[in-house]
């Protein structure tokens, strides 16, 4: 979520997936957004850009309210070449009023850095995306879309973002810090996890996403890249570049995510709803105890006939109840799908939850 510089896009015609290189690594294949080359627009591979929310600081606490917000919509041709003032002495905020520490990572479209506000002395991740990718890839109605929609989730398992000001050259993201940085590295470097570490995490993103389905918000893009890390083992979804509301009755089509994580309904393609992200977190289940991705193979093909056929190898190591949650987040039919809430109170977690 805090960016990868080894990541690399690919195009493809009719697709929007993601597909993890030999390292581990998501490579996302798309065709939106456009860039405009040559009068023409060309399709691109879509960047995931962090989702924003207000900020307020006072007294060293954050709170819930406007504060040195920027309009996005001012991100334009007429407004690129002409600084806008953001005074913080009123109440907006600028790059001024922050201490830039350590870079925290680095995406084709912005860098992240961890930051102190001056003022209140309160400590955050500061995302600077450059005006002109925002306009040479289109991503302007994408950003205003994740922040849309991550100004009105608030949930312990969500990473929040405080707010975004600008300045001529650049859109500034004011996020909130996981010290740990992503749970996909630290699988690649401890994993795979045991059961009450695997259960922990495994609770906490299916309350975050069951309090996002109740919003009638999908998330679409569920894996180990895009959930942060803080203190006290608690893990936060990030990275809402793919998120759509979904307003009740209602089904989508767009096939989007990563690869590995596909569900059935998404690879046919048919349309689909909310439990694509219930699919998901089986998937994670299982790279989490057993390392790896359930489905994965050289091939995206190979994939998907894993995937359409539910085609699941348990290694021995993999208890009993953890292969029975799993396989009952992972039916082919989605409307056989456990829910979150029953999920939640499944035994492998009740049985793991006191050692948390």
């Amino acid at each position: 979520m805090y960016g990868n510089a080894d990541r690399r896009s690919l195009r493809a015609a009719e697709t929007v997936v993601n597909k993890r290189s030999q390292g581990g690594k998501s490579w996302r294949i798309s065709y939106s957004p456009q860039k405009l080359e040559n009068g023409v627009l060309r399709k691109v591979s879509k960047i995931p850009s962090p989702v924003r929310q207000r900020l307020n600081m006072k007294e060293g606490k954050v709170l819930r309210r406007p504060l040195g917000v920027s309009n996005l919509a001012n991100v334009s041709p007429s407004r690129y070449s002409s600084s806008r003032s953001i005074d913080s002495t009123t109440g907006r905020l600028t790059l001024l009023d922050f201490e830039i520490g350590k870079k925290l990572g680095k995406g084709k479209f912005g860098k992240v850095y961890c930051v102190r506000h001056k003022k209140s002395g309160f400590v955050c991740a500061l995302k600077a995306i450059e005006k002109n990718e925002i306009l040479q890839f289109n991503l302007l109605k994408q950003l205003k879309r994740e922040v849309d929609i991550q100004l009105g989730m608030d949930h312990p398992n969500i990473t929040r973002l405080y707010g975004h000001f600008q300045d001529e050259k650049r859109v500034y993201l004011v996020m909130e810090l996981s010290i740990y940085g992503e749970l996909y590295k630290s699988l690649r470097s401890s994993g795979p996890f045991n059961d009450v570490l695997a259960s922990n995490y495994i609770y906490q993103i299916a309350d975050a996403l069951e309090y996002m389905h109740k919003k009638r918000i999908i998330h679409r893009d569920i894996k180990p890249e895009n959930i942060l890390i803080g203190f006290d083992n608690k893990v936060k979804l990030a990275d809402f570049g793919w998120s759509i509301l979904n307003p009740q009755g209602s089904k989508r089509k767009t096939l989007c995510g990563t690869i590995d994580y596909l569900s059935p309904e998404m690879i046919k393609p048919r349309e689909y709803d909310e439990k694509v992200d219930v699919w998901a977190l089986g998937v994670l289940t299982y790279e989490l105890v057993v390392g790896v991705p359930p489905f994965e193979e050289n091939s995206k093909e190979m994939t998907y006939k894993r995937i359409l056929k539910c085609d699941i190898n348990f290694p021995s190591s993999v208890s009993k109840d953890a292969q029975d949650l799993i396989t009952k987040l992972l039916m082919t039919d989605s409307s056989e799908r456990i829910s979150l809430t029953a999920a939640k109170t499944h035994p492998w977690i009740l049985k793991n939850k006191p050692f948390w």
